[in-house]
């Protein structure tokens, strides 16, 4: 049964398609298969990195949380209001 995806065209620099071509003829895939796998895993990349970027500030936030009694370095009520409103300030 024929792949019904829809085509999508680029345009690619000669010395990216000759790795290309090196590429497929290395591993026996077409170009076509390798660019879906390459484009992918950066997809895959970029949404990981978007959804550990987007925790940091809850992390960094959580830690004022935790400091206070005891802590190393304890935050004063001023530095959490102001990391509060740096935070809402992003969203």
């Amino acid at each position: 049964m024929p792949d019904t995806s829809p085509t999508i065209s680029i345009r690619l620099p000669e010395s990216s398609r000759k790795r290309l071509d090196r590429a497929a003829k290395a591993t026996r895939r077409s170009r076509s298969f390798l660019m879906k796998e390459a484009l992918d895993r950066y997809l895959t990349e970029i949404v990981e990195n978007e959804q550990k970027a987007a925790a940091r500030p809850l992390e960094r936030l959580l830690g004022f949380a935790r400091a206070g009694a005891g802590s190393a370095t304890p935050r004063s009520a001023e530095e959490v209001d102001r990391h509060i409103r740096w935070l809402r300030d992003r969203g």
